[in-house]
C-alpha cells in the first residue's frame, strides 16, 4: 500500500478526499471497507459524528454527492438502529437533481429506492457493510499489545519477589547454621 493514500475512516473524510463525482464513489466504497471492519454501533457512531463538508460547490454535481452521502448514513442508523446525526436533515443535503445509479433502469430505482434515498433525490439500490456482532466489541492491535505489556510485566514482578522471597530464605538458613 502506498504510504500517502489510506481509505477514508469517516463519513467526513469520504468528502474531503473526493475531487470529483468519480473520486467520490471510490471513497465512498472504500469506507463501506472499513465499516465492514466495525463491530459495534459504537465504533459506528464515531464514524459518522462529525458532519462531512458539503461537496456540491466543489464536485459540480448539484449536491448529489452530499444527498448520497446524508442518505446512506441515514439509511444505516436506521437499519442498525443507531440515532442518526443531526447533520442528515440539512436541507442541502438534499439532491437539486435526481440522480439514478442506472438511468436506462430508472423506474426500477424509483419503485426500489429506500425511503432515505427517495427524501434526498437519489434513487438506487445501497449495500449494507454493517455486521455488527453480540458480545464484546473487537480489540485494536495497539490495545492488545498494550494488555499483553501489562500482564508480561506483572508476571516479571511476580517471579521477581518469588527469587527475592527464595534468595531472602536461603540467606536465613546460610545464617542459621
Amino acid at each position: 500500500m502506498h504510504e500517502a493514500w489510506k481509505r477514508p475512516a469517516t463519513a467526513a473524510e469520504v468528502a474531503c478526499a473526493s475531487r470529483d463525482p468519480e473520486s467520490f464513489g471510490r471513497c465512498l466504497r472504500d469506507w463501506q471497507h472499513e465499516l465492514r471492519r466495525l463491530s459495534s454501533r459504537k465504533a459506528f457512531r464515531e464514524r459518522i459524528r462529525d458532519a462531512p463538508p458539503l461537496t456540491a460547490g466543489r464536485l459540480g454535481d448539484l449536491g448529489q454527492s452530499d444527498a448520497y452521502l446524508a442518505a446512506y448514513v441515514d439509511w444505516l442508523c436506521a437499519r442498525h438502529g443507531v440515532e442518526a446525526p443531526a447533520w442528515v436533515d440539512e436541507p442541502a443535503r438534499v439532491a437539486r437533481k435526481a440522480w439514478y445509479d442506472y438511468p436506462p433502469l430508472w423506474q426500477d430505482a424509483f419503485l426500489h429506492a429506500p425511503a432515505a434515498f427517495r427524501r434526498r433525490a437519489v434513487f438506487t439500490r445501497p449495500d449494507d457493510p454493517l455486521r455488527f456482532r453480540r458480545g464484546r466489541p473487537k480489540l485494536s492491535e495497539a490495545h492488545k499489545r498494550e494488555r499483553a505489556s501489562l500482564r508480561q510485566r506483572s508476571y516479571r514482578e511476580r517471579i521477581r519477589a518469588k527469587l527475592d522471597k527464595l534468595e531472602g530464605s536461603t540467606q536465613q538458613v546460610e545464617r542459621s547454621s
